[in-house]
């Protein structure tokens, strides 16, 4: 049989995690959608087609090359390039109507170049470097560009923005570093409504911005992980509800009887406790099913958990059925989901991130849009 491995992209649950988030905002206040790392991991065109037409007013990439994806894929929408445009890619950027982040001020001369020689303007948002330490610059630097930019007529300010560091944090500490971020970013704004007017779109909130710092939204919110039903707030604390969007299911492939004592897979980790019946199914660590989750993660066949036996393989995963009803070649197998571990209790048996589980779901994996 074909290989039945996918990835099931749940658009009911995309939509209602976007109507979870707008709930928590005032009225009025725009979503950039961040679609960067194929929508970590859930299929860009998918997620950037469902969130146009859910209303979003504007999408976020990293790189050129995942905006002219967009493009190509016909998304209308701004699309934010967060990770900047080099020289090479500023006149594809710009062909392509991507708007730039501008975090360094060598970006304002080669990026007004490209607008010139095409006779269109330039969007540009400008990043506020309030205590990352990453990609931005900092206050005093960005009002001087600010200034080069206003007198610039190829660019065009369509953004003011900064990332928070610090507002997933559990910590006293880490809610008044997030506070203080949000106080200097907010000292920028004036200026910047003087020069431009309202219609530069204001923006900060992340993800954890968003559940923790709502009463503070400026223009428009920046949801990531939000979107595809992870919370990145410590466990216990408090989300609006959200639900996760993929699903990773495939099919028994192999099925026997082993007996006691028999070892399975690699480095004989684990030994039959007594006659066993296994499966195999066909994902591993080279679909980002990940070897760390070796004796930690379970799947779901007919309803009913089951361990993974042994150790995750590159191709495949073997799994421990017994006692479970009416298993043959072909059933069907949840790997990811609400039945058997969804991407946070992942993250927690690897010692990582839901964010990692999710954006290493590897391309072998089809994306299927269900809703």
């Amino acid at each position: 049989m074909a290989r039945p491995t996918v990835a099931e992209i749940r658009l009911s649950a995309l939509r209602h995690n976007v109507h979870a988030i707008r709930a928590l905002l005032p009225q009025g206040v725009g979503l950039l959608g961040i679609v960067k790392a194929n929508a970590y991991g859930h299929g860009a065109l998918h997620v950037a087609r469902a969130l146009e037409a859910d209303g979003a007013r504007m999408l976020g990439v990293a790189t050129v090359e995942e905006g002219v994806e967009l493009r190509d894929g016909g998304i209308r929408l701004p699309v934010v390039v967060l990770g900047g445009v080099d020289p090479p890619q500023a006149a594809e950027a710009h062909a392509h109507r991507l708007s730039a982040v501008l975090f360094d001020p060598g970006q304002v001369g080669y990026l007004a170049r490209a607008a010139e020689k095409a006779g269109r303007s330039f969007p540009v948002h400008v990043k506020v470097d309030t205590g990352m330490g990453r990609l931005g610059l900092l206050p005093r630097q960005a009002m001087e560009v600010a200034g080069r930019i206003a007198s610039t007529p190829a660019l065009r300010l369509e953004g003011w923005m900064t990332h928070l560091s610090s507002a997933d944090g559990p910590s006293a500490e880490d809610r008044e570093y997030t506070a203080s971020q949000l106080a200097v970013f907010r000292e920028t704004l004036p200026a910047v409504r003087k020069a431009f007017g309202n219609g530069v779109a204001v923006h900060a909130l992340n993800s954890a911005g968003v559940l923790r710092f709502a009463a503070e939204p400026f223009d428009l919110v920046r949801p990531g992980i939000a979107l595809y039903g992870c919370s990145p707030l410590p466990p216990g604390c408090a989300s609006p509800g959200l639900r996760p969007v993929m699903r990773v299911v495939t099919k028994v492939m192999s099925l026997k009887e082993l007996p006691a004592g028999h070892a399975v897979s690699y480095g004989r980790r684990y030994r039959c406790d007594g006659a066993r019946r296994i499966a195999v199914v066909p994902i591993g660590y080279a679909d980002g099913y990940r070897r760390g989750l070796t004796g930690r993660a379970r799947m779901a066949v007919a309803g009913h958990a089951v361990p993974v036996a042994g150790t995750v393989c590159m191709d495949h995963t073997i799994i421990d059925v017994t006692g479970v009803p009416g298993v043959a070649i072909g059933t069907d197998v949840e790997v990811m989901g609400e039945a058997s571990m969804g991407a946070e209790e992942m993250a927690s048996a690897c010692g990582t991130i839901p964010y990692e589980i999710l954006v290493q779901v590897g391309p072998r994996i089809p994306r299927v849009a269900v809703d």
